[in-house]
């Protein structure tokens, strides 16, 4: 594959940046994605058969009541971790001598605002007018997010040395663990609290597990230290990443609570059933972004060229994933919710329909958020997010309170405040590290004509093939009309397989 210009295509990077460390620098980038992929397709694939049949034993009514609770669990997460695990992923991958000082003092101040926090939750929840099972809940929750805080600082200390390979193997144990459990609660009958105490019980594991892992592995000490000068230099970078991270929050969940309160549980779980299909697919550009920030946040300092051209291949993949996975779930949308969920979703398919339009800018916004992150923007990608939620949330106060769509009208939002995140965030980036724009929108324009294609194969056989035989064609439609297309060569697919197979890789440079 060939282009004129500032190229991004993985297989001329070679030739731009020098060959030896590209070669090994994308390696590692992508063997790095690899373990995450892997675990994260896993995870997911888990926690999504999991979650459908959470749905089908409940109903929407029920769901509708386990799903905010349990969307308590990230929101207090971001409020005691204060993405501190963040910065302390650039820090050691800057920095990697200072990791058990680091590390060391992260956990510090995480103790401190673990206390605090907890201990509001639990005097709230004590003298509130909550129901026997939503105390016990919200007590579930404080355990949850305590274990899980600590598991996320231990995590990254592996993240900064771009290793991620046991945060992979932590990851799948804790979801089959909390399968187990709660697959067993729901067939005795336990009720919805045992669904909670299914997911202690992972958490509790990935919890010893990665302290073991860093004593083990890395061979440093897992306590706390209260330096005040580094405490002061963590919390200072800290803060634009922890606004922002609670601004993903409320943009993330604001939309069920305000169904919750205005239109109900019923109509709550009729939209997550709808946000699960379509954020089930975070896992590709999560890695994606979890495995390419250590690197940027290097080549940040080192090189432009080589943040420009990373960010180029981030991008490049996830326009060749996503955008057929959009249309073709938009064709298919009514066979795959009724297969999956159940008659009693049916309701569930227009709203699913509006998310996946906008599957392009979820995948691309990973990146997006990481290149600024890595690159000390950290405030800009808070004034986006900032910007964001607040149309977001005019948004759904226009569709769901005054205009009464419910959760149509929440799509609706998702859906508009995701294109103003990307194109907020996209602008920036050019300023910052020119990237390649002929080249990504060669690639956009070939994947959406492939797209098309498929898309009409799948409309003239969706009534007259089975769905399980659709998926596959639909899939090899696409990957031939884009190969004939010239959206990826040979050579990409032999990069890519040489970058997991491998056996040593030179480090990214660091500062």
């Amino acid at each position: 594959m060939h282009h004129n210009g500032k190229r991004g295509n993985i297989t001329i990077v070679v030739d731009e940046v020098g060959k030896n460390d590209s070669n090994s620098a994308q390696e590692r980038i992508l063997k790095n994605t690899g373990y995450l992929t892997a675990a994260f397709v896993l995870q997911k694939i888990l926690s999504f058969l999991y979650f459908i049949y959470i749905a089908r034993q409940i109903g929407p009514v029920d769901l509708g009541l386990y799903d905010p609770a349990k969307s308590l669990i990230p929101i207090f997460l971001i409020l005691i971790d204060f993405s501190l695990s963040t910065v302390l992923v650039r820090e050691i991958s800057r920095k990697p001598e200072r990791t058990q000082e680091y590390l060391s003092n992260v956990l510090g101040i995480k103790i401190v605002f673990a206390f605090v926090i907890i201990l509001g939750m639990g005097i709230f929840t004590n003298f509130s007018g909550f129901s026997p099972l939503i105390k016990t809940i919200l007590y579930l929750d404080a355990i949850i997010v305590a274990l899980d805080t600590f598991t996320l600082t231990l995590f990254a200390v592996f993240r900064g040395q771009q290793n991620m390979k046991f945060e992979a193997i932590g990851m799948i144990i804790t979801q089959l663990l909390t399968i187990i459990f709660g697959v067993v609660s729901l067939k005795m009958n336990w009720g919805l609290q045992a669904l909670f105490i299914a997911v202690v019980v992972g958490s509790v594991f990935n919890f010893l597990f990665s302290y073991s892992m860093v004593r083990r592995k890395i061979g440093i000490r897992v306590w706390p230290s209260w330096n005040i000068n580094v405490m002061k230099m963590f919390l200072k970078i800290a803060i634009p990443f922890a606004i922002t991270a609670i601004f993903v929050k409320l943009y993330t969940y604001t939309d069920r609570f305000m169904l919750l309160k205005i239109a109900g549980q019923g109509a709550v779980g009729w939209y997550v059933t709808a946000h699960k299909l379509t954020y089930a697919l975070e896992f590709i550009p999560s890695a994606f972004a979890a495995s390419i920030f250590p690197a940027m946040s290097a080549f940040y300092v080192s090189s432009k060229e080589k943040l420009a051209i990373t960010f180029q291949t981030a991008m490049k993949y996830l326009m060749i994933i996503s955008i057929p996975i959009s249309v073709g779930a938009i064709i298919l949308a009514d066979k795959i919710i009724l297969k999956v969920y159940g008659t009693v979703y049916e309701t569930s398919i227009l709203p699913w329909r509006i998310l996946m339009i906008g599957l392009l800018v979820i995948f691309c916004n990973f990146p997006v958020g990481a290149f600024l992150n890595a690159c000390n923007r950290q405030v800009i990608n808070t004034i986006n997010m900032g910007i964001t939620v607040v149309v977001n949330l005019l948004l759904n106060i226009y569709f769901i309170q005054i205009k009464g769509y419910s959760f149509t009208g929440a799509a609706l939002a998702a859906l508009i405040s995701g294109v103003v995140l990307f194109l907020l965030g996209l602008w920036w980036i050019g300023k910052i590290a020119p990237y390649n724009k002929a080249l990504l929108l060669r690639i956009f324009l070939k994947s959406a004509t492939s797209s098309a294609c498929m898309a009409l194969l799948l409309w003239f056989f969706r009534n007259t093939v089975s769905i399980f035989l659709l998926v596959p064609i639909g899939m090899l439609a696409y990957l031939t009309t884009l190969y004939v297309l010239r959206g990826y060569s040979k050579q990409d697919i032999l990069v890519l397989m040489g970058a997991f197979t491998k056996k040593k890789y030179e480090k990214i440079p660091s500062h």
